[in-house]
């Protein structure tokens, strides 16, 4: 018999100033580990620090007559707001265990279980370790000799064995009713749907690329729902939430191609036809069958996310990407071919890299966008991950190695904050940028310039200079850079 049955879990805001996106992303990391407390029978607080707006009280008030507070981390912002919120709860006098899990806490657990505000780390996946022990606390049990945690008591830091990953297939559905106000986590995005909600049918990556923590987090391994799974996911959003986009969370949705098909051969079947979109890898889609092609577009693909990061070839040698830039362009070429949209993802900052491999990474981005027509790339700053080569060459090059959980907040791939990105580094991606933007201008931004006549002016000068310098691939003297960023802020 339960003594004490809520547990609250808190998704810390993700970056400090608000960002101003068109989409709210569900939290799956909670949704998560909150479906097998929910069908042990515990009573479940989610808050997301992101679209609460008074997630601070929320959370303190909520763990009042709680069990244990749950606190998912990524390294940055969400540690700086998941620490306010540990302080607040304990502030308030409220003693329940404060258990963090999450990426961060998971590749640093001894660094992590050493804050004041840190009573356990679940290392890892946490459905189960997290569901025991709640089950050990709801009893008036110690939690210290579950599998997959470390702690910190009386100066002594521990870690118990690991735990051994279990099929995900298993555990229960995501429970977005759950959610406060599900139907905000419900986007209209131009390219999916207008009704397009996140949704993770896999954990886990099988590659070794060296700035990412799945490898670190899940050891290489890599776990997905079942076909028969993943139809019923989807079926259950289409009634509950009258979802027709669907954008895949997985890290690697791509790893089983015959997986992929079949899932999408039984939305076709079953006429569960969202549009759809997903992560992979270039030498991926370069594998693929024609057949797989067709069954992908027929079940409503719309776009891969693929992670392209940089057009050097040393520097994705250096990277364990195990892809080359010609991977890149084949998966553009393979994809566009089939009707089938690409957008590909690359990282500017890496610890040593050269100006000519920003230049390679630039003149990639440049092919790739005379392929599909237009130019749809992300770009990031590489922000670090502890626990690779990568991470170690960082530090040699001048980066304060982060000695407690609060340095950690610091980091950002939004934001150039490393010690070799200065001011012409960010100017140089900045024009680059925006050259590529009105050179190859999307669907989204031909339709933002035909909204009003300043617009359409605007974007008729911006597109002519940006077109000529791609096409001559000059890139120097940029004040009409400096002249269009002006008048775009009087618009």
């Amino acid at each position: 018999m339960y003594t004490k049955s809520k547990v609250v879990l808190l998704y810390p805001r993700l970056h400090f100033e608000k960002q101003h996106q068109s989409w709210t992303w569900a939290p799956l990391p909670i949704l998560a580990v909150s479906a097998p407390l929910l069908a042990a029978g515990f009573d479940v607080t989610l808050i997301n620090g992101e679209v609460e707006a008074d997630w601070l009280r929320k959370v303190t008030d909520e763990c009042a007559d709680a069990l244990l507070l749950g606190i998912s981390s990524m390294s940055g912002p969400q540690i700086h707001f998941g620490l306010e919120a540990a302080r607040a709860v304990r502030t308030a006098g409220h003693q329940l265990p404060l258990i963090w899990g999450g990426y961060h806490p998971s590749i640093l657990p001894e660094q992590t279980s050493v804050n004041p505000y840190v009573d356990a780390v679940v290392r890892g996946q946490g459905e189960h370790t997290l569901l025991e022990i709640a089950q050990n606390l709801s009893q008036g049990e110690d939690y210290t000799d579950i599998d997959g945690i470390t702690f910190t008591h009386d100066g002594e830091t521990v870690s118990t064995p690991e735990r051994k990953l279990q099929d995900i297939s298993k555990f229960p559905r995501l429970p977005y009713e759950k959610l406060y106000n599900p139907e905000q986590y419900v986007n209209k995005m131009d390219m999916l749907g207008t009704r397009t909600i996140n949704y993770l049918s896999s954990q886990g990556c099988p590659c070794r690329c060296q700035f990412c923590a799945e490898p670190l987090v899940y050891k290489r391994r890599w776990q997905g729902h079942t076909p028969d799974r993943v139809l019923a996911d989807l079926e259950f959003l289409e009634s509950s939430l009258n979802i027709n986009g669907i954008s895949f969370s997985d890290a690697n949705y791509f790893v089983n191609e015959r997986r992929a098909f079949e899932i999408s051969a039984k939305m076709a079947e079953n006429g569960i036809m969202p549009r759809w979109a997903a992560n992979a890898r270039a030498s991926q889609l370069t594998g693929f069958s024609d057949d797989t092609f067709k069954m992908l577009g027929d079940s409503g693909l719309d776009s891969f996310f693929v992670g392209a990061e940089t057009g050097s070839q040393q520097m994705l040698e250096s990277l364990h990407k195990d892809i080359k830039p010609e991977d890149t362009l084949a998966a553009a070429r393979r994809a566009t071919s089939h009707g089938i949209n690409v957008l590909n993802n690359f990282i500017l900052g890496f610890p040593g890299e050269t100006e000519q491999e920003r230049d390679e990474t630039w003149n990639l981005i440049d092919d790739i966008s005379k392929i599909v027509g237009e130019y749809n790339s992300q770009m990031h700053f590489y922000a670090p991950t502890p626990g690779n080569a990568l991470y170690d060459k960082a530090i040699d090059l001048g980066l304060e190695q982060p000695e407690c959980l609060e340095d950690w907040s610091q980091f950002s791939t939004l934001e150039a904050r490393l010690p070799w990105m200065n001011q012409k580094f960010i100017n140089r991606m900045q024009q680059r940028n925006f050259y590529m933007t009105y050179g190859y201008p999307s669907g989204p931004v031909r339709t933002r310039a035909q909204k009003s006549l300043p617009n359409r002016l605007y974007f008729g000068a911006a597109s002519s200079i940006s077109s000529w310098r791609c096409h001559h691939q000059h890139w120097g003297l940029p004040l009409d850079w400096w002249l269009l960023q002006g008048m775009r802020q009087k618009r």
